[in-house]
């Protein structure tokens, strides 16, 4: 369970957020007093009452102050009062004295107001003093003390509360609509003398126009005598107050569900959604009595969009728990051609939005690519969230990408769940294994890729999501196509950016360096690795491709004696299925059809002395070593030759500096070479 450290200056103030904490979330969270834990590292959230309580040492993406506002309902006293009236505004420290100040002003009170605090020696002599309940802080000369009771924390902070500790924000509605219940207290209070006053009427004005929900009052006949701004807002409508005040209801809004036959049964203070504009609104009617006589309604709007935006703004700051990338571009090993090109390619496919769909043999590290991407691309600060449709059951497929609400079915959590893509918001969901995805979950997520919509299971609302979607497999889509398996509209949605990642067996070259590095991994100590051994890995298949090299790393590193791994350190399937090497005649016909026999010889030979030698040569003394036999070759010319002995697996060229060596099937072939030019007479002393 989530727990909020809060801090105040007084008891008073903590019981009061408590209070408030417990009823919003109804248990949902522990709050925790700083009386009993001093340590914030206990708290997953630490609520500040004022800016003052701020430490240095206090995690900053932990650390919430609170916005705070006045207690509507204590408000009573104030509008007895003449306007313009001197009044003492008393709080504990300056700021919050000028906070409470700028709230009373806003609500529409002109008094001429001036703060006071503890310790401040100048100040007016007045006869009305305002305090948030500590009134031993009113100086003892004055009288007249009226007590608006502590400021409570505004409804805005409980809503971002929710959505840093990830807690469902469907009682939200309800709470609001206790907010404007006490609003719409204080009117019905002051209706009678609404209509004695006018300035009172201005005041309920400002009142009205504070609350960011919108609200609407009618007499008995249905015509309008109230509209805020936000409720002319959510409603659309254009015209002035003084256009609208008198008119009737439903000649203003004809196409309102309010108005109709429908809902004239409805109870007073239930909530309601209607669609009004291609936007959901939530509404709450309340009917208002005059000595008990009923006079009108007042109507409650609510829209839903605008919590969605408070929570995208949020997200937007904070990021989410446990979805970050696990890998990066530097955990991509090796530097073969086929690596280099795909690199080149992931770069440009990650400057943009569109969908990636990573194809490759099992353990190729395909979702390595995947986390690189996202950490490459301009939503790399937001979430990354895999899922894996090979082991996501098909029962459960559906709830967990797109969510569910409360009640959807048993064993439901409390106030729904978030499904994975709106986890993804403003991120990338990676969709692993997607040719496993059932038939009847194709369709939802060609909607998603389509519209950027999704809908919770047992939902009734369209939850807009930003998402960027990688997905992967290593079957063959288009013919899953063809056999009726896989929808043909979600692959052209999905293949728009391919990806191939090589098998292992076509980067034969970065072998060693995936070796080196898995063994950093594995081993304290970095063994040595007989060439016999490094050119049987080399030259082997590897079906299970990187996965089953790392397998193989782990085994030879656990089973070797004196740091060294021989041939007897090698799983099995090394020992005894050995795989017979390519036909050394074949391969010298192919030498001879590429270019000079004598130039490959020559640098066989080299390699082989070296080899003897027990070490690899670079470039540049394979040169040196060819002028010196009278085979003039440039680099360029030297380079090509090799590259044509590594493609036919002859030679091994090592990377980063490391060399280059003999292969097994070299060894084996260099003989056949040999004889091979005594025949054409080619053949000369080196």
């Amino acid at each position: 369970m989530p727990r909020i450290l809060v801090l105040t200056k007084d008891d008073r103030t903590f019981k009061l957020f408590n209070d408030q904490i417990t009823a919003f979330f109804q248990g949902e969270v522990t709050t925790l007093s700083s009386k009993e834990h001093e340590n914030d590292e206990e708290a997953d959230l630490i609520l500040l009452s004022n800016k003052e309580l701020l430490l240095d040492t206090y995690p900053s993406d932990k650390v919430l102050i609170a916005r705070r506002t006045i207690n509507v309902a204590r408000l009573e006293k104030l509008i007895s009062l003449p306007q313009g009236s001197e009044c003492l505004v008393i709080n504990n420290l300056a700021d919050t004295a000028s906070e409470t100040i700028e709230l009373l002003e806003n609500f529409g009170f002109k008094f001429k107001f001036f703060p006071y605090f503890p310790g401040l020696k100048k100040y007016p002599k007045i006869d009305i003093a305002i305090v948030p309940e500590a009134i031993e802080m009113v100086p003892k000369d004055i009288k007249n003390i009226i007590n608006i009771g502590l400021r409570p924390l505004d409804f805005s902070t409980l809503i971002e509360i929710a959505l840093i500790l990830n807690i469902n924000i469907d009682r939200a509605n309800i709470q609001s609509a206790r907010y404007i219940q006490e609003i719409i207290s204080l009117s019905r209070q002051l209706s009678y003398s609404f209509n004695q006053v006018s300035h009172l009427n201005q005041q309920l004005d400002a009142i009205l126009n504070t609350v960011h929900d919108g609200i609407l009052a009618t007499d008995a006949g249905k015509n309008i005598i109230k509209i805020n701004n936000s409720a002319k807002k959510i409603l659309g409508i254009n015209s002035s107050e003084k256009e609208i005040l008198g008119r009737n209801i439903a000649d203003i809004l004809p196409k309102l569900s309010i108005n109709s036959a429908s809902t004239k049964d409805q109870v007073s203070g239930e909530n309601h959604v209607i669609s009004l504009n291609d936007r959901k609104i939530i509404i709450n009617k309340s009917s208002f009595e005059v000595e008990q006589k009923n006079i009108g309604e007042v109507t409650a709007f609510q829209d839903v969009t605008r919590i969605q935006q408070l929570e995208r703004e949020i997200r937007k700051k904070i990021q989410s728990k446990g979805f970050s990338p696990k890998y990066s571009v530097g955990d991509i090993i090796g530097q073969s051609p086929k690596i280099r090109d795909i690199q080149l390619v992931m770069h440009k496919i990650a400057k943009t939005d569109r969908t990636v769909l990573i194809l490759g043999e099992n353990g190729t590290g395909k979702e390595l690519f995947a986390h690189s991407v996202h950490q490459l691309s301009l939503r790399k600060n937001g979430p990354f969230i895999p899922v894996n449709f090979a082991g996501l059951p098909d029962s459960l497929a559906e709830s967990e990408l797109f969510g569910y609400e409360e009640g959807t079915f048993t064993g439901a959590v409390r106030g729904g769940k978030q499904g994975l893509f709106e986890l993804a918001h403003n991120g990338t969901i990676f969709l692993d294994e997607i040719g496993d995805a059932p038939k009847s979950l194709q369709t939802l997520l060609l909607r998603v890729l389509q519209e950027k919509q999704v809908m919770r299971v047992g939902g009734r609302s369209i939850i807009p999501v930003d998402v960027r979607v990688i997905a992967a497999t290593n079957k063959d889509l288009k013919k899953q196509v063809e056999e009726g398996s896989f929808r043909e509209d979600l692959y052209y949605r999905l293949f728009v950016l391919p990806l191939r990642i090589p098998s292992l067996k076509e980067r034969r070259e970065d072998i060693p360096d995936l070796i080196n590095h898995f063994i950093r991994n594995f081993s304290s100590a970095i063994p040595v690795i007989t060439s016999e051994v490094m050119d049987t890995l080399i030259y082997y298949d590897w079906p299970g491709n990187v996965r089953e090299l790392v397998s193989v790393v782990q085994y030879m590193t656990t089973v070797m004696e004196n740091n060294i791994v021989t041939m007897e350190d090698l799983p099995e399937q090394f020992r005894y299925e050995e795989k017979p090497p390519p036909e050394s005649d074949e391969l010298v016909v192919r030498l001879v059809k590429e270019w000079d026999l004598v130039d490959f010889y020559t640098i066989l030979t080299c390699l082989l002395e070296a080899k003897n030698e027990r070490k690899s040569i670079g470039r540049g003394k394979i040169v040196s070593y060819c002028s010196d036999k009278g085979i003039l070759l440039s680099d360029q010319q030297v380079r090509h030759r090799m590259e044509i002995l590594r493609d036919l697996g002859l030679i091994y060229s090592g990377t980063k500096g490391q060399g280059s060596r003999i292969s097994q099937l070299g060894l084996s072939t260099y003989p056949i070479i040999e004889k091979t030019m005594r025949q054409n007479e080619l053949y000369f002393q080196l």
